[in-house]
């Protein structure tokens, strides 16, 4: 099955195109929240480089959220979009359990994925190395966050604290976990465009796209200013 994923959740733009266990193409670039000028002509290249048609695509999987709620809005907008006008499945998948899969090695046990979201907050959430969710995604305070994972981290465990949002806090992670491992985009092992594609191979595909929404796991600032 001919895939494209993509993911625009985070500064890093990741798209790749792959058939079945063959990645056919794949980019991760580094953006400046001009993805919604340069998303649909990446897609477009790729296809095109691959000597492919859109008409050729199976199936679409796109990372929903949490993160950057333009990014993410420009992503699930862009994979419907193709999803609809190529009548064919799409995928919606957590960016924080990508993140966790594209990071780091196999042998790392808990993978804390987390993304800045300011005022001393993140979204993170915890998986195991198969791919676990341990502790769901959710919107916390970086103080309420360490309180969950107290319990959760086994002194002696392999732990790797990942994405901007580890390394905005990474001294105050490190003083509780001194051992843990600090992990910002680009130093990812993986592809997450990649990851995202195989991790869709385990998920039921749907043809109704309405049924594929943002999870921006909080209101944005305006909503929040107007009491909506």
């Amino acid at each position: 099955m001919l895939t494209l994923a993509i993911d625009t959740s985070t500064n890093t733009l990741s798209i790749a195109l792959v058939r079945d266990d063959e990645v056919l193409a794949s980019i991760d670039e580094q953006t400046k929240n001009n993805q919604s000028e340069i998303l649909m002509s990446r897609i477009e290249t790729m296809i095109n480089d691959c000597g492919l048609k859109p008409a050729d695509l199976e199936k679409i999987v796109v990372a929903i959220g949490p993160g950057s709620y333009t990014g993410i809005r420009v992503g699930v907008a862009a994979a419907k979009s193709l999803a609809y006008a190529l009548d064919i499945p799409i995928v919606g998948i957590s960016s924080l359990e990508v993140m966790a899969m594209a990071a780091v090695s196999s042998d790392v046990r808990f993978r804390i994925p987390m993304i800045d979201a300011r005022r001393k907050t993140v979204f993170a959430g915890v998986y195991g190395a198969d791919g676990t969710n341990i502790i769901s995604d959710g919107h916390d305070h970086i103080e309420q966050l360490i309180e969950a994972l107290i319990p959760t981290l086994v002194e002696g465990d392999t732990i790797s604290f990942i994405g901007d949002g580890a390394a905005v806090h990474k001294e105050i992670l490190l003083e509780k976990w001194p051992e843990a491992g600090v992990i910002t985009e680009t130093h990812f092992k993986r592809c997450k465009g990649v990851v995202l594609a195989e991790l869709s191979r385990k998920r039921s595909p749907i043809k109704d796209i309405h049924r594929v929404i943002p999870n921006y796991l909080r209101k944005t600032e305006a909503e929040m200013n107007a009491g909506v």
